[in-house]
């Protein structure tokens, strides 16, 4: 009779810190977090399970936002949630650079699971993290093979000092120059990438869903290293579970909502093969929270929430908050004018562009850093830099693609929605005049550009301010990548719009009705 083997895989990825099924908006709760996962992980662990995460942990909540002010305070709760849950294996993303390489590595430390990440070097050329891939000999069992790799993309968005001194590899070639070093050297059974990157292409149809930049090559590494066995990713946000040729894949979505689920049964035949694949996304709905996930950080998440309540400030006109994230961009909210008026104050530049994140919450009556959090949620820094009047309506036409008319109304253009949500890339501009005409062919969108009432000529230059991200080129916009830096103001926007706010106390803002949108 042949021998059989079981193995299990638990995937998770981009949980961004959301630890707790806890509404940091509204002080409820949300059916989505870790104390949920954790419920899922106890319930589907089997004897022989694998537990991965591939990476973006470390970013993206408030209660993370708080941690990291105050680190040396608390131990990291992502670290004591992950020890907790037994994790065997961290892939690390791109947002987990984001509070510094201080802080990453320090979480790192505090894993009981192993890091992966071949392709990311040190100034020695070694990988950063120590552990390019690792082997696990099963007794009586196979042999399995688990690498990881992170997009190369990062030193496109993230400040210069979180990087310095790194190299990063690029993901195809690493990949596969590692698969068959590991293949000579090992002779695995079975081979398990994580990856902390998406598809850029469709894996039934092969067409191409985002451009295809090198942010994304999931589906390239499949193509280019079919010894792969199963790839976990991540980064995009998306529910993914099927095969592409021979390799298993999936990706379950973000802050914690899903759990991804491989179930492999492998035969011995002289040496062990995959006999079965079975895979699925399981979901947090209608899941019980784990009680313990919330004791073993309660003491970070009452400091967190008491942090969060300090009022800062008042909105006399209560004409802040943001009911419906459409028309806030549509409409360009005064929330908008109020984030790019404290950019402009702060860097003295002429022109400020600020885009509202997915999910935003704007400004209750009395204001407190929950407010400004829900806000603006990225750590991200501002950079002044010298613009040209043609690069600016090169700009402004890339913006203006986030609108189509689809049955005679204006609408979000699909591809801001699909593979990825991205409604982050559409920014809305200060000190100047203009109007976008939706259903004028792209290049030409732009109509009536204007500083000051007057038109702006190609060869006018101006100081314009814009968070770090974008100014790398971020989202696209490569015509920023290069131009001149005039200064760097490197605070986090939100703790800069929390001084203005102390300072001022009291926040009335106009409505410049500087954007039209127009069919």
């Amino acid at each position: 009779m042949k021998k059989i083997f079981k193995l299990t895989i638990l995937h998770t990825s981009d949980t961004h810190g959301c630890l707790l099924n806890h509404d940091y908006s509204h002080k409820g709760t949300i059916n989505s977090g870790m104390n949920l996962l954790s419920s899922l992980i106890k319930q589907h662990r089997t004897t022989n399970t694998l537990l991965i995460d591939t990476g973006d942990a470390i970013q993206g909540s408030p209660l993370l936002y708080f941690h990291q002010i105050n680190h040396k305070r608390f131990s990291n709760p992502v670290a004591t949630v992950f020890n907790y849950l037994g994790y065997d294996y961290y892939v690390p993303g791109n947002h987990d650079f984001n509070y510094g390489i201080d802080y990453l590595k320090t979480f790192v430390q505090g894993l009981s699971a192993k890091t992966l990440c071949a392709n990311i070097l040190n100034d020695q050329q070694e990988p950063l993290f120590s552990h390019a891939y690792d082997l696990k000999q099963y007794e009586n069992g196979p042999k399995v093979a688990i690498l990881g790799i992170t997009t190369q993309y990062i030193p496109k968005w993230e400040k210069p000092e979180n990087i310095r001194d790194f190299q990063f590899v690029h993901a195809v070639t690493k990949t596969k120059e590692l698969v068959e070093e590991i293949k000579e050297k090992h002779q695995p059974d079975l081979i398990i990438l994580g990856y902390h990157g998406g598809l850029e292409r469709d894996l039934d149809t092969d067409a191409l869903l985002v451009e295809d930049t090198g942010e994304n090559l999931g589906h390239r590494i499949i193509e280019s290293v079919p010894d792969l066995d199963i790839v976990l990713t991540g980064h995009q946000h998306r529910i993914i579970c099927k095969k592409k040729n021979k390799t298993l894949v999936t990706q379950p979505g973000g802050s914690a909502q899903y759990l991804g689920k491989v179930e492999v049964t492998m035969e011995f035949s002289g040496k062990w093969q995959v006999k079965e694949y079975q895979a699925k996304m399981l979901n947090t709905t209608n899941v019980a929270p784990d009680p313990l996930v919330n004791q073993i950080i309660a003491d970070v998440e009452k400091a967190t929430q008491l942090f969060l309540d300090e009022p800062i400030g008042y909105v006399p006109h209560n004409d802040l908050e943001v009911k419906d994230g459409f028309l806030a961009r549509l409409y360009k909210h005064k929330i908008v004018s109020f984030i790019n008026r404290v950019q402009l104050e702060v860097s003295k530049a002429q022109i400020s562009l600020t885009a509202l994140a997915n999910h935003v919450s704007g400004f209750k009556q009395r204001i407190t850093i929950r407010d400004i959090l829900n806000t603006y949620v990225y750590p991200n820094t501002l950079v002044v830099k010298r613009i040209d009047g043609k690069t600016l309506k090169a700009a402004l036409e890339k913006n203006a693609q986030y609108f189509v008319i689809v049955n005679d109304a204006i609408t979000v253009n699909p591809k801001f929605i699909y593979p990825k949500a991205e409604h982050y890339n559409y920014d809305m501009f200060d000190g100047i005049e203009y109007t976008i005409k939706v259903s004028n062919p792209e290049g030409a969108k732009i109509l009536n550009l204007c500083y000051q009432n007057r038109v702006i000529k190609d060869d006018d230059c101006f100081h314009i301010v814009m968070n770090n991200y974008r100014s790398t080129g971020g989202g696209e916009f490569l015509m920023y990548k290069n131009l001149p830096v005039v200064k760097e103001i490197n605070q986090d926007v939100a703790e800069i719009m929390i001084d203005y706010i102390r300072k001022t106390k009291d926040i009335i803002q106009d409505d410049p009705k500087n954007i039209r949108i127009i069919k």
